[in-house]
């Protein structure tokens, strides 16, 4: 039963393709058979038009089509990697082998030159083999097949896989789509030119496209040298690429019986004698495989900037409507693209990130750094501590995730860049009128979320900042950038905005590598957002530029090859992203990180003015060395490319994990100097370096905490000791505060309030210690005031045989007696024996 309906269900779907390829035929072939002047007379009353919606990539361009990228040397360019559609490499007819062109007509449309696109004969053919044996033979042309594989190939490049199903295995109405752009194309083109693209548009297995790539990878020649047995395999291949391929052995004995019938079909169209047939049929199949590199791959140097520079093509409009547009344009388009990258930094960068970090490193950490041009956005250098590779692949020192830029153009979401991102709290506070050598309050405490504004979202919940050492307690803002101390920072922060914080960043490029917007709770002006290198440097790099921040480019000019056409590119654009001033007061402070604070393993020691911050997040998952000359911005991470493994448990190429970035810095900048030599910078307005000034209020007497309240009142920063001292104030007000009220001092100084515990107080014994001794110890038990006696007191010199002369004997009052603690005591001083 189920055969009888097989039978049915298959002379069914005969007769119906009977009928769809019967109207085809039907309708074609007065346009097949007829001259030019009749078949547009047939379609115009037909209503039908062969040249409408004729798609740009069906034309075939036999020029060379590779693009070629280039990198600058000594002011010249530097050819870095050349692209070609799925490793192909176009070429005119003119250089493909006869033996090639002879093989594909005689085997693939013997009629060739004699029809216009469609073979009436074989359509009609196929059509009566069809109902008789479903499956049986087609009738593609040459012309036909090119058009399907460029429909397929389009919808690849796309994305769009059932465009290309669609366009590999048409239904009868899309088979009449194929045969009518089949038609027009060869309206429009000559046999050369489609032959050509039919051989350079064909797959040869292996993910190799075109003829040219094909006869280099399995012959190691040119396709203009393939000989005839050479040329016949490659011809015999393109009925079923990946089962002939003769790089296989298992392949060898079914590629030899199908090189062997295309040799015969020469024979039988009249290219060949029998006698040059027999002789080539008689050799074996001999390969001389040759891996082609081609793309970022070929130069593992440049790969991740030349990955960069293709993203760059396929992201931007500049380079074609769609996404479609671009890759042909970047895959087909034959473009010479002259980029911004410096080869001698580049191949240094390169070589000190994968020499500090290892591309094998068992820990897998990552590294990339990254070089901007201030003023132009030019991207100079782009190194990465691993092998460029697109294949899947299970080597972890593999890969094509590029750590230096973002998501979008590379595949990374970045990194966390800890306390790089203070920089932006400090043009914050410059901005804000603040000055850098203002004291900021530098004590771990937990900070509720109301003590930051945030004009741009609520905030909720808790925080405690640490540092990773113990910090001074006071300290300047210049201080607390060198010696990046995580708690003033929250000090300042709290004095601003955080919205106004994080805007300050985007002005200067500053934005998620995976898309999302920045982060702006307190804990963001410590680096969690996650950046990439790029965006660092190039921040930097608008410090280094008065403040004015030029968006990164890769692409200096793009020409096309054939006609010179020169194609418009992206440009920076630049914009203020702080004044010149707030620039020159974070170049100073940013100065101290490399001179003797946590930098200074950076310092180049050439000689050229450099600035910078240091970054490091929660247990040395990340670590980041970003700074600047007055001629270029670097950018350098280490850290995890997953998991958060510490970099403070082990080496790198013998170096404690955590510093190596610092060598990677160092040793591009050194070079980075030489060739582009920084200048001095500007130095910021005295008013900037010049604290704000307050005094000090008077508090003696008050209850501690209201006196804190007047103190930071004044814009100073209070603390209460905890620790009464003796005094005449009342217990438990204040006695008196270190500086003294009535002082004058910077802005955000700390003041320590000491609580009394007023009343009497017991004299200590202080008998034969010196006399600098004796007065240190009286003073710190809360006695105001220490005197030796005069020599005209005689009375307080005494003789004694156990105290050395000039040491103290005693006091008065006496040791052991209650004295008023604020009054003053007299040392009694021994003569000697």
């Amino acid at each position: 039963m189920s055969g009888s309906n097989g039978k049915s269900s298959g002379a069914f779907g005969s007769l119906i393709k009977f009928i769809g390829l019967s109207a085809i035929a039907g309708i074609l072939a007065t346009a097949v058979l007829a001259p030019a002047v009749a078949v547009g007379g047939f379609l115009a009353s037909t209503g039908i038009s062969i040249f409408e919606n004729m798609p740009t990539y069906i034309v075939p361009v036999n020029a060379s089509e590779a693009s070629t990228i280039y990198a600058n040397k000594d002011g010249k360019p530097v050819e870095v990697a050349t692209f070609f559609n799925e490793n192909r490499i176009s070429v005119p007819f003119e250089d493909i082998s006869s033996n090639v062109i002879n093989a594909a007509i005689a085997t693939e449309d013997p009629r060739f030159y004699q029809h216009g696109g469609v073979d009436f004969i074989s359509l009609a053919r196929a059509t009566a083999q069809n109902l008789i044996q479903p499956g049986g033979p087609g009738a593609s042309t040459i012309t036909m097949q090119y058009v399907r594989n460029s429909l397929v190939e389009a919808a690849t490049i796309a994305g769009d896989q059932a465009a290309a199903d669609e366009a590999r295995y048409p239904n009868p109405i899309r088979k009449l789509r194929e045969i009518r752009l089949a038609i027009a194309l060869e309206k429009l083109t000559t046999k050369k030119q489609i032959l050509a693209g039919y051989m350079n548009l064909a797959f040869f297995g292996n993910q190799i496209n075109g003829i040219e790539s094909a006869a280099n990878y399995y012959f190691g020649v040119k396709a203009k040298d393939l000989n005839l047995e050479q040329g016949a395999m490659l011809v015999a291949m393109l009925k079923s690429p990946n089962d002939y391929k003769p790089d296989n052995p298992d392949n060898l004995g079914r590629a030899k019986g199908r090189r062997d019938y295309v040799i015969d079909n020469m024979v039988g169209e009249g290219y060949i004698t029998q006698a040059e047939a027999d002789a080539a049929k008689a050799k074996p199949i001999e390969v001389h495989l040759s891996k082609i590199a081609s793309g970022c791959e070929s130069n593992q140097t440049t790969a991740y900037f030349c990955d960069y520079v293709v993203w760059t093509i396929r992201n931007n409009v500049e380079f074609g409507a769609t996404s479609v547009d671009r890759e042909l344009l970047l895959r087909r388009g034959g473009l010479q693209i002259y980029t911004t990258l410096d080869l001698k930094l580049q191949k240094v960068a390169d070589t000190a990130t994968k020499k500090w970090a290892p591309v094998k490193n068992p820990e897998r950490i990552g590294s990339a750094s990254v070089s901007v041009q201030p003023g132009t956005g030019r991207i100079l250098a782009m190194a990465q501590n691993r092998i460029f590779d697109q294949v899947a692949s299970k080597d972890i020192s593999h890969t094509s995730v590029n750590y230096s830029t973002d998501k979008a153009y590379g595949g990374s979401s970045g990194f966390q860049t800890g306390s790089t991102y203070k920089i932006f709290t400090l043009a914050t506070w410059l901005t804000a009128g603040k000055k850098l050598n203002d004291h900021v309050d530098g004590r771990v405490r937990e900070w509720n979320a109301t003590d930051f504004s945030s004009r741009c979202g609520d905030l909720t919940g808790t925080w405690k900042p640490k540092n990773i050492g113990k910090e001074p307690e006071d300290l300047t803002v210049v201080q607390a950038t060198a010696l990046s101390v995580n708690t003033a920072f929250a000090s300042m922060a709290s004095q601003l905005d955080l919205c106004d914080i994080r805007d300050t960043a985007m002005r200067f490029g500053v934005h998620r590598a995976d898309g999302n917007e920045l982060v702006f709770y307190p804990s963001s002006i410590l680096g969690v957002n996650e950046l990439s290198p790029l965006t660092m440097a190039a921040a930097v790099a608008g410090i280094a530029n008065k403040g004015v921040f030029c968006s990164p480019i890769a692409i200096d000019s793009v020409v096309v090859r054939r006609n010179q056409e020169v194609v418009t590119v992206p440009t920076t654009n630049c914009a203020e992203a702080v004044t010149p001033d707030v620039a020159a007061g974070m170049t100073y402070a940013m100065r101290r990180v490399l001179a003797g604070g946590t930098g200074s393993a950076s310092s180049t020691g050439d000689g050229t003015p450099l600035a910078g911050k240091t970054g490091t997040t929660d247990s040395g998952v990340h670590t980041w060395m970003t700074g600047f000359s007055t001629a270029i911005g670097t950018a350098t991470w280490v850290g995890n490319v997953s998991g958060t493994k510490s970099l403070t448990g082990f080496k790198l190429n013998g170096k404690p994990a955590n510093t190596v970035r610092h060598e990677i810095w160092r040793t591009i900048m050194k070079t980075a100097d030489k060739l582009y030599p920084g200048g001095k910078f500007d130095s910021p307005p005295k008013a900037m370096l010049d604290a704000t000034t307050v005094t000090i209020p008077t508090i003696a007497g008050q209850v501690p905490s209201d006196a804190a309240e007047v103190v930071k009142t004044a814009d100073l920063s209070a603390k209460i000791v905890t620790e009464p001292i003796i005094s005449n104030q009342a217990v438990g007000t204040v006695a008196k505060t270190i500086p003294s009220g009535g002082q004058v001092v910077p802005r955000g100084t700390q003041v320590r309030i000491f609580v009394s515990k007023g009343g009497n107080a017991v004299v200590p014994s202080v008998a034969g210690q010196s006399v600098a001794s004796a007065k240190a110890e009286l003073l710190a038990a809360g006695f105001s005031a220490v005197s030796e006696p005069q020599p005209s007191q005689f009375q307080f010199f005494q003789h004694s045989t156990t105290v050395a002369a000039g040491h103290v004997v005693g006091t008065l009052p006496a040791a052991g007696t209650s004295a008023i603690a604020v009054g003053a005591i007299l040392l009694v001083i021994s003569l000697g024996p």
